[in-house]
């Protein structure tokens, strides 16, 4: 039975890598209205995690079930599945570094005219009308993020912060439902880290936006978050609120370089 309270639901993921067992059966389900965090030690499967649900790599389990608003996205290709309304980040930006920060945002809405060589011949004017208002968005994105005086900026040329709002301003564009962030604030001052996380919750309490991240920064994971899994080894070792984890034994234990099945 559907519960429409979920956005997503990724039940029973798993991932090998030969011998290698990064997923075993990790279960997660992201609730419409609430920031839902993935949390863990490193090599635990995060990132993995994300690059299952998202169809970058192939899930590997025989009951698993993956559903986005219901539809079955298991092992759908990634543009398949944006189009459906659920985008990420990487942990690593993939901006293009060559082009402007207004080009990068105008790169990213799906179904462009202009893509289409017979549009662009016989459809000129509409191409034109959906370049203007694209470009009107983009700019009013990039206000959003305050990052609008770089516009003219090649991406190359900005900071590591300014980098981690371009990418989100990015899949803005692609007016998702769901945006998953991989570690939006790593390698960010603390100060711009709060900035960026207050944008973050901007955008789901003024933008409907859902919003569901990996990070290490323990500080903005326990201020921001509502509802946190914990991951080890390749599988969910705790669920809860962040009071509820931060008083976790088996989380602690985690962390702490102990085997989680002890605690």
């Amino acid at each position: 039975m559907s519960d429409e309270s979920l956005e997503l639901n990724a039940d029973n993921v798993y991932k090998y890598f030969g011998g290698v067992k990064a997923l075993q059966g990790a279960t997660v389900a992201v609730r419409k209205g609430v920031l839902t965090s993935l949390i863990g030690p490193n090599g635990s499967g995060k990132s993995t995690f994300f690059n299952v649900i998202t169809g970058f790599l192939e899930s590997d389990g025989d009951n698993t079930t993956i559903t986005f608003r219901d539809n079955d996205i298991e092992n759908e290709q990634p543009d398949q599945i944006a189009l459906k309304g659920m985008v990420r980040t990487f942990q690593h930006t993939r901006n293009f570094p060559k082009l402007t920060v207004l080009e990068n945002m105008l790169i990213s809405p799906p179904n462009q005219i202009g893509e289409k060589l017979l549009w662009w011949v016989f459809g000129k004017l509409l191409w034109q009308k959906q370049e203007a208002s694209n470009v009107q968005k983009a700019i009013s994105v990039l206000k959003f993020l305050e990052i609008d005086h770089v516009k003219d900026h090649l991406a190359e040329e900005l900071s590591g912060g300014q980098q981690k709002l371009l990418a989100i301003g990015r899949l803005l564009m692609a007016q998702p439902s769901l945006l998953l962030l991989d570690e939006p604030v790593a390698g960010v001052n603390p100060t711009l880290a709060n900035k960026i996380f207050d944008q973050i919750i901007d955008l789901k309490e003024n933008r409907g936006i859902d919003i569901f991240l990996i990070e290490h920064n323990m500080d903005v994971v326990m201020s921001f978050s509502e509802e946190i899994y914990v991951l080890a080894d390749g599988r969910v070792i705790a669920h809860g609120s962040p009071e509820q984890i931060q008083k976790n034994k088996r989380v602690l234990n985690a962390y702490l370089g102990e085997n989680p099945e002890e605690a």
